[in-house]
């Protein structure tokens, strides 16, 4: 129940953000400085740098990282991956997903709080234009309550126009990924009907950003993220998690020199941008932020008490003050990271500059003319570099292959970098020679390297 006698405050049983009537409870997180939010700025910038930096970088005359879908193709570090090396997105999927676990088990959300875009873009960016247009926390909040006026209109417009234009550019960075940037800047100058399809998806990412950051908002974190669900099973009580110090703060008393040293003064939920009560203790709508560590400490620092009575701690920290960093749960997420990223880093190590298969076409295996019998089969062959080559195509007899006649009508074969090509082979046996199946070979030599493919390939007959 709320109303003017009671103020609802964020417990355990309810998702503060939502009303009991199922009506959206809007947050309003109050602005608060020291040293982790200093920290936090530092990251959030680095990163932001990074995430635009990346497309424009460039090395061996390729982005830095682009993923080319219409082509099927990915380059990440001047190295070129096609769609036939996609097998190796499991294991770095696999080890990087571990490496994550690794950070969980020691640090809990340590991710949601300083590296997740989500949390970067809302609380490095916009929440930050939010208070610079429509001022501190209380403002807000008794504006957004008060009728329209022109002053609130204003702010709200402007608010909403700069939302909606970082959006748009969001959107263009996050699309150079797959559309170099260089070429992007030629589409953005072009009219929306000459790449239909790059302004479609510019349009999407834009409404889909400004519905997220401009409305949705902490719900991404709440509501969306598996992230926040699996935390439970990846942290023990030697976690270090953002917590509260029961011991030291209860009872909690409205005086300094009465009860424990927490006064209840709410500064801590304030200050949260999921709207929890970190006095409740670890909850899956905490993203680690450290907004309430600077918020208590800088209560602490003007009634004259000692920081840290909401700080970094582990649960058996707090309980008991003893701490272990290294135990079981952390070096079987380091070995089986590590397995993840050696298996990934082995096969890129073995992964060919070209790919060479052959395919017998659909139909009668093999087909009489007069006195032969002709076998054909087609050549895949695929340039797996960023670079073009050319290929040498040739065939072999095996044992039983005697009298075995081919031809290749393509021997000597250029590709273009990442393209493919399909090339008919034709093989013919005098009809008297024929005996049963047998085996022979196919065999595509790179010109540059000498790197050779051997393809075994079976004849058959009546």
């Amino acid at each position: 129940m709320t109303g003017p006698s009671r103020r609802r405050r964020p417990d355990l049983d309810t998702v503060y953000t939502i009303n009991a009537d199922g009506s959206r409870n809007f947050l309003h997180p109050a602005d608060v400085k020291g040293r982790w939010q200093v920290r936090k700025n530092v990251i959030y910038a680095v990163l932001v740098v990074i995430y635009v930096a990346l497309p424009w970088i460039q090395i061996n005359g390729r982005p830095l990282v682009h993923i080319d879908l219409p082509g099927r193709a990915a380059h990440v570090a001047g190295l070129s991956f096609t769609n036939q090396d996609f097998y190796l997105v499991f294991f770095l999927a696999t080890g990087l997903g571990f490496v994550l676990f690794v950070l969980t088990s020691l640090w809990g959300r340590v991710w949601c709080g300083f590296a997740c875009p989500q949390t970067v873009f809302m609380e490095g960016v916009f929440r930050r234009i939010e208070r610079w247009v429509e001022g501190p926390r209380l403002a807000r909040i008794r504006r957004n309550l008060g009728p329209w006026t022109f002053a609130k209109a204003w702010r709200k417009i402007l608010k909403q126009a700069i939302f909606l234009l970082l959006s748009y550019v969001i959107a263009h960075v996050f699309l150079s990924y797959f559309l170099p940037a260089r070429e992007l800047l030629e589409v953005v100058r072009s009219q929306p009907g000459t790449h239909a399809s790059a302004f479609f998806w510019t349009m999407f990412w834009t409404g889909l950003l400004y519905f997220n950051y401009a409305w949705f908002r902490e719900q991404t974190c709440l509501i969306v993220c598996p992230y926040g669900r699996l935390q439970s099973t990846l942290i023990d009580p030697a976690t270090v998690i953002i917590g509260y110090d029961s011991q030291r703060g209860e009872p909690r008393m409205k005086g300094i020199d009465q009860g424990g040293d927490c006064i209840d003064c709410y500064r801590c939920v304030e200050v949260c941008p999921t709207g929890i009560d970190i006095r409740n203790g670890l909850q899956m709508e905490c993203i680690g932020c450290a907004n309430c560590i600077d918020a208590c400490d800088e209560v602490m620092d003007r009634i004259g008490k000692s920081r840290g009575l909401v700080r970094y701690d582990s649960q058996e920290g707090f309980e008991t003050g003893r701490r272990r960093f290294l135990r079981p749960r952390f070096w079987i997420y380091v070995i089986l990271g590590l397995v993840g990223m050696a298996v990934f880093l082995f096969m890129n190590a073995g992964r060919t500059t070209f790919e060479a298969k052959a395919i017998r076409p659909r139909g009668m295996p093999y087909v009489m003319e007069e006195d032969r019998i002709r076998n054909l089969y087609t050549l895949h062959l695929q340039n797996k570099t960023a670079a073009s080559q050319v290929y040498r195509v040739a065939a072999g007899a095996g044992d039983g292959g005697g009298g075995l006649d081919f031809l290749i009508p393509q021997p000597r074969v250029e590709l273009a970098p990442l393209a493919d090509i399909q090339l008919p082979v034709f093989a013919y046996l005098a009809r008297d020679a024929y005996s049963g199946p047998f085996d022979f070979h196919l065999s595509v030599t790179d010109s540059a390297t000498a790197q050779q493919h051997r393809i075994e390939v079976r004849f058959r007959g009546p």
